[in-house]
Parts: C-alpha cells; sequence; structure tokens
C-alpha cells in the first residue's frame, strides 16, 4: 500500500489543499465504501484501465460510469464508490470553492453531481492521463498535475470579495455566523449574496455551513472510544441531541452511533458490503 500527498505552493495552495496517490487494496473484505459529504470538490483519475464508477446508494448492483476520470461537486449528500476501482487512483482535493476558478461553469452547476471530466476539459483529460502513466515517479506526477492547473485556470484566482468573507467565517465556525451577519459587513442583499455564494461555492450558505458542522462533528468523535453525544452536540452548535442526530443522518445516512462503529482511519469513508 502507498499513500502520498502533495500540497501546492501559491497560488494554488488557496484553492487547492492538496493532490494525493493511493496505490493497493483497501484494508478488510467490504466491496463499497460510503463516501461522507464535506462541501468540497474533488478530481479522481482512474489509473488502471476500468473506468471510474459510482454507485446507487440504495441499489448497489447499479452504477454510472464516468471514464477514467471524474469531477465530484460540492455535496450535501454521500455517495458510493467501489474498493475495486481503487487500487491505484490520483486526485485533486479543493479547498472549500476552490474548484471554481479552473472551470467555466459556475460550480453550482455540479452541486451534488458527479461529471466525467472529459465533458468540462475535453481532449486534455486522456492526454493529461497518459503523461502521469508515463511519468518515472510520484513527485513527477505530482509535477505534471501542477503545471496542468495553473495552465488549465479559466478565471481569475479569486473569489468575489464577499464570498472570500464569508468562506473564511463559514469554514472556522460555521454554527455561530448567520447570513444576516455577512451581508450586513459586505453590503450585498441576502438575495444577491447567496447567488455569488452558491456559483462559486457550489452550495448555498446555509447548506454550505450545515455540511461544515457536520464535519465538525466527524472531526470531533473520529477514533474515540467513549462518546458523550449530547456534549458533542452542543459543542458543534446543534440545538440537541435530537437536532444533530437528524442532521447527521440526513447526511450519511447513518446514526452517529453507527458511523463511530464502523469508522476507518478515513474520516470520511464507511466501509459497506
Amino acid at each position: 500500500m502507498l499513500s502520498l500527498r502533495y500540497m501546492p505552493p501559491p497560488p494554488l495552495k488557496h484553492f487547492v489543499q492538496c493532490f494525493w496517490y493511493w496505490e493497493g487494496v483497501p484494508e478488510g473484505t467490504h466491496t463499497h465504501e460510503r463516501l461522507m459529504p464535506n462541501g468540497e470538490a474533488t478530481i479522481v483519475f482512474n489509473l488502471q484501465d476500468a473506468p471510474i464508477r459510482i454507485y446507487h446508494s440504495d441499489d448497489l448492483s447499479r452504477f454510472d460510469t464516468y471514464g477514467h476520470a471524474v469531477l465530484s461537486g460540492a455535496r450535501t449528500n454521500y455517495f458510493v464508490i467501489g474498493t475495486a476501482e481503487q487500487e491505484r487512483v490520483f486526485g485533486i482535493q479543493f479547498q472549500p470553492g476552490g474548484s471554481f476558478p479552473f472551470f467555466r461553469e459556475p460550480a453550482d452547476a455540479m452541486e451534488n453531481a458527479s461529471l466525467p471530466l472529459e465533458d468540462l476539459w475535453r481532449s486534455r483529460v486522456e492526454e493529461l492521463r497518459e503523461r502521469m502513466l508515463a511519468a518515472p515517479c510520484v513527485d513527477a506526477m505530482f509535477q505534471i498535475l501542477e503545471q496542468n492547473m495553473l495552465a488549465q485556470i479559466a478565471r481569475p484566482l479569486a473569489w468575489h470579495p464577499a464570498v472570500d468573507y464569508a468562506l473564511r467565517h463559514f469554514r472556522h465556525v460555521p454554527h455561530t455566523t448567520t447570513i444576516a451577519k455577512i451581508t450586513e459587513q459586505i453590503g450585498l442583499s441576502p438575495r444577491r449574496f447567496i447567488q455569488l455564494f452558491r456559483q462559486q461555492v457550489g452550495l448555498t450558505p446555509k447548506s454550505f455551513c450545515r455540511v461544515r458542522r457536520f464535519q465538525q462533528a466527524l472531526t470531533t468523535v473520529h477514533g474515540a472510544k467513549q462518546v458523550d453525544w449530547t456534549q458533542v452536540a452542543l459543542d458543534c452548535g446543534y440545538y440537541d441531541q435530537a437536532h444533530f442526530i437528524h442532521d447527521f443522518q440526513s447526511f450519511s445516512g447513518m446514526t452517529p452511533s453507527a458511523y463511530l462503529a464502523a469508522a476507518t482511519p478515513h474520516l470520511n469513508h464507511i466501509p459497506l458490503v
């Protein structure tokens, strides 16, 4: 098993969390994994011959295929992947709203959706994948991808100032900052602000804050042996434990205790069958 990460320098670092590489069979005997939503977009390249599959969460015998590279937009729902297609993969994990400068389509066009990357970047995708496959080592792959991302910039590497201001507040304290507080500071109407935020981040401000609060809860309990769920709910800004459980189930399709029992070293990956 080989797992590597590379954090690009500026200007990409403000929009791309990391490039990552995984090689090996996932641990365990499960054939599928549930991926939790985190409000961020991701690109995945399958470096094996098989196309990428994303399975129907209500029927794992059904799936959609996406060629050798897929963009998954910002999500508020989980989705299911197969472990057989994860033996050698390469990914780009964007910062919240980070995919916006690299596509001509607004980010909300990819909301809760996965799209073949070839539909967005055209012929460049297969050429890029072939260059990565021909690279002598993973570090060289990282450099190839970094150069490609700089060449792929379709918009200025900047968010609207109102979106930038909101992201800085929402990312760190999603349960204490309201849209009303943000619009008081930025001089835009709530309607205009919501429109801009959704176009550049891929979710409405309310949905983004809810999913970031969910991620805060995951981080709080991940790896814990015993959990005071009431305290977790309060610390993460939920009204009460019932509100916390309802939100958790709506994002993950499972209860908090079921997540904890099934959790893996990877925060957002849960084995299925």
